[in-house]
Parts: structure tokens; C-alpha cells; sequence
């Protein structure tokens, strides 16, 4: 991987082990990342991607290593600077896609409309629709328009596309694109081939436990 320049250096990851159970799925992985960065995380099933996910977002912790988001430990101080996209969409099933919106945007305390929000990710016309009465895409859309309340500068996302039709993972990368454009950075865990999102893209592909 080519390396970032310390001084744009806004995550830190160093000598990283992840393990599950008593299987060590990951050591000594260590990499950086930087505003405007897009970052792939390849690698067969099972192989650690998701560990790795949950864990730079916060949600797992490291049998050793650090994780530093501009220098704080990620697992010491909670930071309002990431968000995460996991396998779950967490949504509250018996309110409609704009209610959820409304209750991330009242939680983050942000300025983001969720209409607006509903727009950028193609779901206005589903914003009356409770969110149990989603598709399965429809529903990592609206996971992706939490993620435009938050306003965080990290995106993390695990399998963005899954259930995804070709128009829906062109709104991903469209989205992505203007999220790294505007100074974020994504780091991103998906089946399908990386492409090249921003001006710096690139590809961590995990090995298993002989990362290095």
C-alpha cells in the first residue's frame, strides 16, 4: 500500500491483531488513512473483514494494537466522527423511513433535512413506508441516509451493496464519491470489485493472520 504523509494523517492503525474466539483472525496489520481517502478491504470469507470493520469503528476490541482517529484511541473515546454500516441495517421497524431520519437527525443533532437526506439515496417515495415494509435494498438505502444525518467524516461500510440492484450500487458510489470529494474518507468491505472512487483509492486485502 503507498503510504500517507503523517502530517494528513487522520486514522492510524497499528500493529492491529483481531481475534474471534480463539481463532486470531488478524496481526500486525498496520495502515493509514487520510481526508479524500477511499479505501477497499478485500479478502475471502471469514477471512476477518467485518472484525476489522467493527473494530476501527469502535465496536470490537483488539487483542493488540491501536486504532487512533487524529490521535485519540478509538476504544478509550467515543467519537462522533465515524459512521458505521454494518450487516444489520438497525432501523426501527414500525416507523416510516422519514420518522427513522427524524429520530438520527434529533440523536446527532445535526442540520441535515431528511427529506433531503430520502433524495440523495432515491427513497422519497418510500418516505411514508414503514421501515419493516421496505425491500431489502431499499432498506441499506436508508442506512445510507443515517449515515448523511450523522455528517461523519469515516465511512465505514460492510457489503453497502448487498441486495443492491446496478442503479442502487451507483447511488453508493456516487454518494462515496461526493462524501471523499468534500475532505471525508470511506473504507469500504464488499464483494463485489473495488472501483476507483476519488483521487486516492486503493486496496487492503486481508490475508489472515499473517497480515503484515
Amino acid at each position: 500500500m503507498q503510504t500517507t504523509p503523517k502530517n494528513s494523517t487522520i486514522l492510524e492503525v497499528s500493529d492491529l491483531a483481531i481475534s474471534r474466539g480463539d481463532n486470531l483472525l488478524i496481526e500486525n496489520l498496520s495502515f493509514s488513512m487520510a481526508k479524500g481517502d477511499t479505501v477497499w478491504v478485500a479478502g475471502s470469507n471469514g477471512i476477518g473483514k467485518t472484525s476489522l470493520l467493527k473494530c476501527i469503528a469502535g465496536l470490537l476490541r483488539p487483542e493488540g494494537g491501536k486504532v487512533l482517529w487524529r490521535g485519540q484511541d478509538v476504544h478509550k473515546h467515543i467519537s462522533s466522527h465515524t459512521g458505521y454500516q454494518g450487516h444489520h441495517d438497525a432501523h426501527k421497524p414500525n416507523l416510516t423511513a422519514l420518522e427513522n431520519l427524524q429520530f438520527w437527525q434529533s440523536t446527532f443533532k445535526t442540520s441535515i433535512s431528511p427529506k433531503q437526506a430520502l433524495e440523495q439515496v432515491g427513497l422519497s417515495a418510500q418516505e411514508r413506508l414503514r421501515a419493516k415494509g421496505l425491500s431489502a435494498g431499499q432498506s441499506r438505502r436508508l442506512s445510507l441516509a443515517r449515515l448523511l444525518i450523522k455528517q461523519a467524516s469515516l465511512w465505514i461500510l460492510d457489503e453497502p451493496a448487498a441486495a443492491m440492484d446496478m442503479k442502487g450500487q451507483d447511488v453508493i458510489h456516487a454518494l462515496v464519491a461526493e462524501h471523499v470529494k468534500s475532505g471525508g474518507c470511506a473504507l469500504i468491505a464488499s464483494h463485489t470489485a473495488p472501483r476507483k472512487i476519488g483521487q486516492n483509492t486503493r486496496v487492503l486485502t486481508l490475508n489472515g493472520a499473517s497480515n503484515g
